[in-house]
């Protein structure tokens, strides 16, 4: 129940490979991960972060203590989806949706406020907060009945894109305790993100296959303003796993080919300012690594594949740290994580700590998904070749 103190016995381990210490985090009591990738996951002080895990049979949201593992269950909700839920970092609370209520949590005494309800027929989707914690953003997309769905993760997002369900893009004043509806259209719109440092600046994607969607779109609130970021050409380039830097550009993952049809060949990172300029384009040597993020000196990138070399059939078994230099992205295999990419639950998704000395990252290389912590150390790297 709320309250209720859980300790795992940390465990630590050597990386066969590299000798990068391993650390785990949690235990084998359910499911353990951390939320997307792309939100606010780690208070200012790198004391503890928030996760979600069935422990108790049913999804609920945790902080975990970094020293020594201790997690306190911070809701006692139905219908969580800890995908979906954000650290206001400064204030130290958290924002999650039980069905289709926002609530808040504060972490000092766990007392919860209901802050508004979505409408009936409709989901939320990918909620991030600024770095003053003053506003949230966050979708809202019809439900809609699929025919293609199956178990595997993503089975029917050809035909969701297609369907092009009704979205709505809501920014949430704090204070004020009021939406306000940015930006709406007939398309699947995900990945939404508030600028850390521009509560005017929202940053979304019209979701689909990479390939078929002209896909990374900003929303100036201050100008009823709503534009494409990059100049993307739907069939021949695709782009995705969009975020914000620390410093409020903005990244993704790019993939190229000649002709529609052949094999896309050309892999990178871009890099760009809000406004559209600045742009910068890194090239992988071979395929690219997956869910890329930056460390918050913005001096090294992580990603959750290490492809390492031209042939390399298990690069999906390991944590990536990159460097940018030029035009190009070298690659360092840092440790292994080993899930089995099954569900979103076991993506690894990594993440820096605070103080960047760490990467932590979700496995289920056990079995249950569980938290990993890996020092960064790009010296011990296996490098690419």
């Amino acid at each position: 129940m709320k309250g209720d103190v859980y300790v795992s016995s940390i465990t630590k381990k050597t990386d066969e490979l590299t000798g990068t210490e391993l650390i785990q985090l949690t235990d084998n009591s359910g499911d353990t991960y951390h939320p997307y990738f792309t939100k606010t996951l780690i208070d200012l002080n790198n004391e503890y972060m928030l996760l979600g895990s069935n422990r108790t049979g049913a999804w609920q949201l945790y902080t975990l203590r970094l020293r020594d593992g201790q997690m306190v269950q911070i809701t006692e909700s139905i219908g969580i989806q800890p995908f979906n839920s954000v650290l206001d970092a400064k204030h130290h609370k958290v924002y999650y949706f039980a069905n289709r209520t926002l609530k808040c949590v504060r972490l000092d005494n766990l007392e919860e406020d209901e802050l508004m309800e979505i409408p009936e027929g409709f989901k939320p989707s990918d909620m991030s907060i600024t770095n003053e914690g003053d506003f949230l953003s966050f979708s809202y997309v019809e439900k809609i009945d699929l025919s293609t769905e199956t178990t595997k993760i993503y089975s029917a997002m050809r035909e969701t894109f297609f369907r092009k369900p009704t979205s709505v893009i809501i920014r949430f004043d704090v204070a004020k305790k009021m939406p306000f509806a940015v930006w709406g259209e007939h398309r699947w719109i995900s990945h939404v993100n508030i600028s850390p440092l521009d509560p005017n600046l929202i940053l979304f994607c019209h979701e689909g296959p990479w390939h078929l969607v002209h896909r990374m779109w900003t929303a100036r609130v201050d100008r009823d303003e709503v534009l494409p970021l990059i100049d993307q050409r739907p069939g021949l380039e695709k782009i995705g796993h969009e975020f914000f830097t620390a410093s409020g550009r903005i990244g993704a993952q790019y993939s190229y080919r000649d002709r529609i049809g052949d094999e896309f060949y050309k892999h990178g990172d871009i890099f760009v300012n809000a406004d559209g300029t600045g742009e910068r384009r890194y090239y992988y040597p071979y395929t690219r690594p997956s869910h890329i993020q930056l460390n918050y000196e913005e001096t090294l990138g992580v990603g959750d594949r290490a492809p390492i070399r031209k042939e390399m059939k298990d690069h999906g078994n390991y944590i990536a740290l990159l460097k940018y230099e030029g035009e190009s992205v070298q690659v360092g295999l840092l440790c292994k994580h080993e899930t089995s990419w099954r569900t979103q639950v076991s993506h690894p998704h990594p993440i820096f700590t605070r103080d960047d000395q760490y990467v932590i990252f979700s496995s289920d290389r056990g079995g249950k998904a569980n938290v990993y912590m890996a020092r960064v150390d790009w010296d011990a790297c296996v490098k690419s070749d």
